[in-house]
This record gives structure tokens, sequence and C-alpha cells, in this order.
């Protein structure tokens, strides 16, 4: 009777280190600083970027349900980054428009 006492125990302990585990930002960067305290994912530098996923269109469209804002690129056809809005896939940006210096979205039938 006290062994099960013990693996409960056990149990319920665990499973609060791993609440705390899942509770934590990460930062990615070469100066140690601790993540943002609002964000799940921190991602600094100052020589390099963010480099998202790169698919084919077919290899996008057979991800089995796409979570809301999941984001890619297409490397054929229309390529770019396209999002997932809950019932479709779009093109996030076609092109920009150097106006006044400044980089502008478009919008078209296929999103922005």
């Amino acid at each position: 009777m006290q062994k099960k006492y013990v693996k409960v125990a056990a149990i319920l302990i665990a499973s609060l280190f791993n609440v705390k585990a899942f509770s934590q930002s990460v930062s990615i960067n070469t100066n140690g600083v601790a993540a943002d305290s609002t964000a799940m994912l921190d991602v600094s530098s100052t020589k390099k970027g963010l480099l998202i996923p790169r698919m084919m269109a077919q290899q996008k469209t057979a991800i089995v349900n796409p979570a809301t804002g999941l984001l890619v690129y297409q490397t054929d056809g229309d390529t770019g980054f396209y999002y997932y809005n809950g019932t479709g896939w779009f093109l996030l940006i076609t092109s920009a428009v150097n106006t006044d210096k400044q980089n502008t979205l478009i919008y078209t039938t296929k999103g922005f």
C-alpha cells in the first residue's frame, strides 16, 4: 500500500516539473540574453536572419490539419510566403513598392 503512495507522489512531483518546463520561453542568440517574458521564442541577431521552412506547393498542401497562422515559403509556382488562415493557404507577400524609400505590401486577390 505504501509503495502505491510513493508512486503517486513521484508522478505528481514529476508532473509539476514538466508543467514548469513547458512554461519557459526560449531565447536564441549569441549574447546570452534571456527571452522576453512575453515571447515563447525570442530570436535575436545582428548578423543572421530567420529562415522559415521551405517547401514545394505539393508539400505545403499535403500538411494535414495545418494550424491557423502557419507560415511557409513556397519554392515553386507562385513563390513566396504563404500562411494558413484556418480555411486555406494565402500568399502573404507578392512584391513591394518603393515609395519614399519604404517597402509597402500590396494587396492582391491572393492576399497581401
